[in-house]
């Protein structure tokens, strides 16, 4: 390890020299883009099924002739594939479907969170440019409603983590774009929603879920044999020939199989390629699947953290700042309050007052970043303690500084105000 050490202080005489050989360096990984989570693979292994059932329930899609909408729900655990297949089904339709005008939408509703952003990235997919000033909801629904019928589009927009929206915001934004259709006669809107589960219709009456009920695919968590397909399949977009042993892939798909998340199994792959060229190797073995392991947390989902609005990192930040000071279990309130205001300081933000503070852990807490309970015996009056049990502190906050230096780079930071977080 020494020599090691000292080759390297030697080999480099800048960052610029390290960085240019870091990226001359030979790897196992051919394209890494086909382990990202957005990568949509040509092939759904244990998916066919569903996706050509999607084909007959959206067939009407390619038939100019019929006129009208039709919605469904794709409900199932975490890494089961909802999101891949709707996205898949899409990809297919804007190859098969020749009708001028067709479009498919893609939203995720953790992203673009309440009902005025829903239907203004509607209009911004449509090319329709409307003037930054206060519009509201019903306006914007007016502007899309009436530019379809401009342009005679035929959509199919899939509403991904819906669940999350109507929990958030209420029903009123199912039934705004459910009733579209009814609104315009010249134009159809078909929906996908994708969801955990189907515990969000119960918020809806009783006739509309009937509807969503009729069309429903529920998919099951992978098993392991689905898993190492998969994993395999991964593998051979993703690294050079004969890389991946057969016993990494099939320690992979062992150790994802627990949960069933084919997102974590490729985290896993990916991250067992990365071990295996810092280690130089040629072959990814099983013991750089161990290694990937001991550095991924399935538990934490990066994405869910970039999501967060600039004040909700702040605050996370702020109860990791004061989890790791004391090294206690559990944080007060109060505590994660002042290291709040200090955080706001060094960043240059305002802070916001106590009530949107509580609006914040509320949002941490819903994604199941933190854990809030109130006090019991042994303290004097009645406190909110705050916790972090699914993760190692130190693997969340560099999530979460990467996320704010990436703000601050976009000059999201320095503008000090949320654009429209309170649309």
């Amino acid at each position: 390890m020494f020599i090691f050490v000292f080759i390297e202080s030697k080999m480099y005489s800048s960052d610029e020299d390290y960085f240019k050989l870091l990226a001359e360096k030979p790897s196992v990984i051919k394209n890494e883009g086909y382990l990202s989570i957005s990568f949509i693979p040509p092939l759904l292994p244990h998916r066919e099924e569903e996706l050509r059932l999607l084909a007959k329930q959206y067939k009407h899609l390619t038939n100019n002739s019929l006129n009208f909408s039709r919605y469904a729900t794709i409900t199932g655990p975490t890494g089961s594939g909802k999101t891949t297949l709707a996205k898949r089904f899409g990809q297919i339709l804007e190859n098969v479907v020749k009708i001028k005008g067709f479009r498919f939408i893609y939203i995720n509703c953790r992203i673009y969170k309440s009902p005025y952003l829903i239907f203004n990235v509607l209009l911004q997919k449509l090319n329709k440019n409307i003037p930054q000033r206060g519009y509201s909801v019903e306006e914007l629904q007016h502007f899309f409603v009436k530019h379809l019928q401009q342009n005679k589009y035929k959509l199919l927009i899939v509403l991904d983590e819906i669940d999350y929206l109507v929990t958030r915001t209420g029903t009123d934004i199912l039934y705004s774009l459910l009733r579209i259709g009814e609104i315009s006669k010249d134009q159809y809107v078909s929906y996908i929603f994708i969801a955990k589960n189907t515990n969000f219709l119960k918020l809806l009456d009783t006739s509309t879920q009937s509807s969503f009920h009729s069309n429903h695919i529920s998919l099951d968590r992978y098993s392991e044999s689905d898993l190492i397909d998969i994993v395999r399949s991964r593998a051979e977009l993703a690294f050079y020939k004969e890389t991946v042993t057969d016993d990494a892939i099939r320690l992979i798909a062992d150790i994802a199989s627990k949960t069933g998340d084919a997102r974590y199994a490729i985290e896993l792959l990916w991250g067992a390629g990365h071990c295996c060229d810092n280690d130089n190797s040629p072959i990814v073995y099983p013991d750089h699947v161990r290694k990937a392991k001991s550095l991924i947390h399935p538990e934490l989902r990066k994405e869910v953290v970039l999501t967060l609005s600039i004040h909700e990192k702040l605050t996370l930040l702020s109860i990791l700042r004061k989890l790791k000071h004391t090294k206690n279990a559990y944080i007060s309130t109060s505590d994660a309050i002042s290291t709040y205001r200090l955080l706001c300081e060094e960043y240059g933000e305002h802070p916001r007052k106590h009530t949107q503070f509580w609006s914040y852990l509320n949002e941490l807490s819903k994604q199941d970043i933190i854990n809030c309970k109130l006090s019991g015996k042994g303290m004097k009056g009645k406190t909110t303690l705050i916790s972090i049990p699914d993760a190692p502190l130190a693997f969340i906050e560099d999530v979460v500084l990467k996320s704010l230096t990436k703000n601050k780079n976009k000059g999201e930071i320095s503008q000090r105000k949320e654009v429209g977080k309170n649309k």
